[in-house]
């Protein structure tokens, strides 16, 4: 009976998921004019204006642009580089296209070949943060091909593996074969930031998360392990893509 419990668990086993987005289609120039301009600053000059408070005004002083339909670049990060999707990712991508419509303007991919080529020619400058590293690479590539907005995705996920009941029969020959006394877990993450290539200004976020439970025997376990997650950060992108779409409908509503 426990083995068909098992088994069944097996035949019913499912992948839980979540995608949330944010949207944002504020002003600068309203969100600074709730604070003294720099005129009444010279007229009355505080004690000491730190310097902060000039770089936040030159941050805050951004207005969102984006109309559709336009040219939308995506770009795919994998280990603090611009990366080619899989096959199943672009299929993905494509679907979304034919889903949202011409309205919307065309998805291009980021070059990460012209990426790398416009990014080398810039002035060089030291930075600490690869992560601005990356982000600036991938705005000055996406304007060498004159798109306006870019989407910048990452996928990322873990498994893991655990011994159950089971893991007695492991001990046989016959029982490693087909006894499956491991249990498996694999969790599936994607995450995603519109930004606009010229000023960027950030028009949204979007996440996609995907974890699944599944049972192995002990020989072949490492392979379905390694299946196990390759599918569910595939759910996860499928998921993020989803809450992308949703994104876009939201901001077109609004801009």
């Amino acid at each position: 009976m426990a083995m068909i419990r098992i088994f069944s668990l097996i035949l019913l086993s499912y992948y839980l998921v979540a995608c949330t987005h944010n949207v944002q289609t504020t002003s600068g120039q309203a969100y600074l004019s709730k604070y003294p301009s720099q005129a009444e600053y010279q007229q009355q000059p505080p004690r000491q204006l730190q310097d902060i408070d000039e770089e936040v005004r030159q941050v805050a002083a951004i207005e969102p642009q984006l109309r559709f339909p336009a040219r939308i670049g995506i770009a795919k990060v994998y280990n603090g580089r611009i990366a080619s999707m899989s096959h199943e990712e672009a299929d993905l991508w494509f679907q979304a296209k034919n889903k949202l419509g011409q309205q919307f303007g065309e998805f291009v991919p980021v070059s990460p070949l012209i990426a790398e080529m416009v990014a080398g020619v810039q002035k060089s400058h030291s930075y600490s943060e690869p992560l601005y590293n990356i982000i600036r690479k991938i705005r000055l590539g996406a304007a060498r091909q004159h798109l306006d907005v870019v989407l910048m995705y990452e996928v990322y996920g873990k498994s893991q593996h655990s011994s159950n009941l089971l893991s007695l029969m492991d001990l046989t020959i016959v029982g490693a074969y087909i006894s499956p006394g491991q249990s498996l877990q694999a969790d599936g993450y994607a995450k995603a930031l519109l930004l606009d290539v010229r000023n960027g200004y950030p028009y949204g976020t979007a996440e996609g998360i995907a974890n699944k439970e599944g049972l192995s025997t002990r020989v072949g376990r490492s392979a379905r392990e390694r299946d196990l997650y390759e599918k569910t950060v595939l759910v996860a992108t499928e998921k993020l893509i989803d809450s992308v779409q949703n994104m876009f409908w939201e901001l077109k509503q609004k801009l």
